[in-house]
């Protein structure tokens, strides 16, 4: 589509109009700053901006500023009527800590057996499975859209297996892949073609308890799983960082690659370790001799000596005088670390200058999926 003529013929002036003109680029780059929800509504305003709005090279430079504004979002359940997406942004997260209320935005969705595979580019990948868990359905939602595609993807497995969801950027295509936890077999879905294939298996690996906890982390099209060695006879009273390693899955290539953890470390490990995306870097949280977080940033992917303490944390200073929480760092913005409570569903802001934390709670209400979001115009085809 030729944008600039889309755009000129858009705005003529009516004859009666003082004759006014923009740049066309001025046009299409203010555009690309504003909300999806301004621009879905723009969309009416003629038939050329809704071509432009609706173009593949709009949709990619909106997300790319959207990006810059970084939201979360909050998922939960609510009986009998399913399934309920909020985002919220992280500006006012941290301006306003305890002045945030969120209404339910049922997405369409009713069904109770409904999961969450993983979040990325704005598309929310979702999945339905039926007792005992061996038939799967995808689906793919929009929550700034408000769109949902149908059901996709039918996987049906004799054994129970984990899902993850991530972005091509070399074929510009979405994937998902799903890990048998007995034979390790792997199988990939590609989003646009809709058809399932198989790849090398995974590597031989043991999965730790609350391995979902850590299972396929998106990172710049990876996918990235925390597991223990094959080669260590694993004792979970005596568990250590040296006996972890991290798998990643090149999406593009299909192929594996293993990380290790920082190396340094032999006191025994009382809860069981993280990986998350933090400043758009691979991070690795483990607790600390029972008495706080340690937060470790991968600054160069790939490159195990690269690993940079980035903060410690003591319980205390979090109000937690227990080491049994799964805490996963999201996001840090200027002076404020926050986290994810994984065992109560609630977000938690840490300020790293005051000591001072302040918890998000929504009476109510436990979100059992939180993770970062950047709103987009991805279409539920993944284009």
């Amino acid at each position: 589509m030729n944008i600039a003529a889309a755009m000129s013929r858009c705005h003529e002036p009516k004859p009666s109009s003082p004759q006014v003109f923009l740049p066309d680029e001025l046009i299409i780059e203010v555009l690309t700053f504003l909300p999806v929800k301004s621009l879905m509504q723009f969309r009416c305003v003629c038939h050329f901006w809704n071509a432009l709005i609706s173009d593949p090279t709009f949709k990619k430079n909106h997300q790319k500023k959207s990006e810059r504004n970084k939201h979360l979002i909050l998922i939960s359940k609510k009986l009998p009527r399913g399934f309920f997406v909020d985002s919220l942004s992280v500006r006012r997260l941290v301006e306003n800590p305890l002045l945030i209320t969120l209404g339910d935005k049922h997405c369409g969705l009713r069904d109770v057996c409904l999961k969450v595979v993983g979040s990325c580019n704005g598309l929310l990948c979702l999945r339905e499975c039926f007792p005992p868990y061996l038939e799967n359905w995808l689906y793919f939602y929009n929550p700034a859209t408000k769109t949902i595609s149908e059901e996709l993807g039918s996987f049906t497995n004799k054994y129970m297996s984990w899902f993850a969801f991530g972005y091509d950027n070399s074929t510009d295509t979405y994937k998902v892949v799903a890990l048998c936890q007995v034979t390790s077999d792997v199988s990939v879905f590609s989003l646009g073609d809709n058809i399932w294939k198989n790849i090398q298996s995974f590597p031989e690996v043991h999965f730790p308890p609350y391995f979902c906890f850590n299972g396929g982390v998106y990172l710049s099209s990876t996918l990235n799983w925390l597991v223990l060695r094959n080669n260590i006879i694993y004792d979970r009273k005596n568990r250590k960082i040296e006996h972890y390693v991290i798998i990643s899955l090149n999406l593009g290539t299909e192929t594996y690659t293993q990380l290790f953890p920082p190396r340094g470390f032999d006191e025994v490990l009382l809860v069981q370790p993280t990986i998350s995306v933090l400043m758009d870097c691979v991070c690795f949280t483990h607790d600390f001799k029972g008495i706080g977080l340690l937060i470790w940033k991968m600054m160069e992917f790939g490159v195990e000596e690269s690993w940079t303490q980035l903060l410690k944390i003591n319980y205390n200073n979090l109000q937690m005088y227990y080491y049994i929480h799964q805490l996963v760092p999201l996001y840090v913005s200027g002076d404020t670390l926050i986290l994810i409570n994984r065992l109560e569903g609630q977000p938690i802001l840490y300020n790293l200058k005051n000591r001072v934390t302040k918890t998000i709670v929504t009476k109510g209400k436990r979100w059992f999926y939180v993770n970062n979001y950047a709103e987009s115009l991805v279409s539920t085809d993944g284009k």
